[in-house]
């Protein structure tokens, strides 16, 4: 019998990936599927960035860089974060990854040994506890629940803390909820971190998908967390690059040495091209983020008016960020199809691709499994046709 390392042979596929994969494959095979499952910007990336690519593949810049990235990049990279966050990082302390998901799982994978544990508000996405377990660490999922518009209170982080918990990871704004920590939330947090000295990782990719009003960076709220602190984001999100794979570490000098090393070993330098352009998107003009941004505040408010009037769906507060609602589907739950009955969030998406050809992504592996996640990466026209089909299909599901 084939053996494999026991780690990954427990590793989960992610299920946000399958959910696209899936509806990929039924678009190929000729079926007519409007995906709400993507986690991307359906924006095209900005002409200015896709130049600055010409320009480096003309040039010749076709070789390996530093493992971290080049220096122009690491100090883009610095000025990003002074302009964006309100961050003092000098180029030693900031590395590119190839994607956000590389640098994530380098730096947990860094930072967390056997018998350590790893806070995680829940919902969550999916990756971040596969890759705390493939560290040999153990993730703890603290509810965040619904009642709290899905955000961590500091009691319940205090009573969430243990002697083995050397880690948080606080992602804001949220997938899959949307849900923002605001200036008040963040500053209650810090005040127990502070005494604790665990690792706090924050994941800032959904940093601009922010619609009503950025609040400040946990780091510059509390400065002190910076010492035992860790900045990840990506490119993917804001300048719709989630194909060039560049993402972004930050934190003490000798943590980000320490995933720079583990990166030489894994993979190398991130794609030369892609850093090329990486330095166009963050030092050249940002108004297509606002554009874009722009874009899917309207859809926010079209999408969470459209989920609320859908039978068998409930969605009481209304995401602040990134570009997905989470409602809960517990109203279809315990409805026959196909002659059993819908058992939970991942039944009612399989449900939903089936007979509406409408792809999303079930609650289960997020921590919320009566719950369902909804991208709105899409355009209006292929929203208002999609809650149609939803609409019609639960409509005769429960007799409404």
């Amino acid at each position: 019998m084939l053996k494999l390392n026991r780690r990954v042979a427990a590793l989960k596929p992610s299920a946000t990936m399958a959910a696209e994969a899936r509806a990929t494959e039924l678009k190929e095979a000729g079926v007519d599927i409007i995906s709400l499952a993507a986690g991307e910007p359906d924006f095209d990336t900005p002409e200015r960035i896709k130049e600055a690519a010409r320009r480096a593949l003309a040039a010749g810049q076709t070789k390996y860089t530093p493992v971290g990235g080049t220096s122009r990049l690491k100090q883009a990279l610095s000025v990003k974060l002074k302009r964006d966050n309100g961050l003092d990082y000098e180029p030693a302390q900031v590395m590119a990854s190839a994607g956000g998901k590389q640098g994530a799982y380098n730096v947990i994978a860094t930072l967390f040994d056997e018998g350590d544990e790893v806070l995680i508000p829940t919902p969550a996405w999916v990756s971040f506890a596969e890759m705390v377990r493939l560290s040999g660490a153990q993730p703890k999922l603290v509810p965040a629940p619904e009642a709290q518009a899905f955000r961590l209170t500091a009691q319940d982080l205090s009573a969430a803390i243990t002697p083995n918990t050397r880690g948080i990871i606080l992602n804001s704004p949220c997938n899959p909820t949307g849900a923002v920590y605001r200036d008040e939330h963040l500053r209650a947090l810090s005040q127990v971190l502070l005494k604790t000295g665990m690792w706090v990782l924050c994941d800032d990719v959904y940093e601009h998908m922010n619609y009503e009003g950025r609040p400040r960076h946990l780091f510059a709220i509390e400065p002190r967390l910076k010492d035992h602190g860790i900045v990840l984001n990506s490119l993917s999100k804001t300048y719709a690059m989630t194909g060039w794979r560049i993402g972004l570490v930050a934190g003490p000098k000798e943590i980000v040495q320490a995933v720079t090393r583990l990166q030489g070993q894994n993979s190398g330098n991130p794609n030369s091209i892609a850093q090329a352009a990486a330095i166009e998107a963050l030092s050249g003009p940002q108004e297509e983020v606002a554009a874009m941004v722009g874009e899917f505040r309207k859809r926010r408010e079209f999408v969470v008016d459209r989920v609320r009037s859908l039978p068998g769906f409930s969605l009481p507060s209304v995401p602040d960020g990134a570009f997905y609602v989470f409602p809960s589907v517990k109203p279809l739950l315990g409805a026959k199809w196909k002659g059993e009955p819908l058992a939970d969030g991942d039944r009612v998406a399989q449900m939903l691709l089936d007979e509406a050809q409408v792809s999303m992504v079930g609650g289960n592996d997020f921590g919320a499994p009566e719950h369902v996640r909804i991208s709105y990466a899409t355009s209006i026209k292929n929203l208002s046709e999609a809650f149609d089909r939803i609409e019609r299909v639960t409509r005769k599901l429960l007799g409404a």
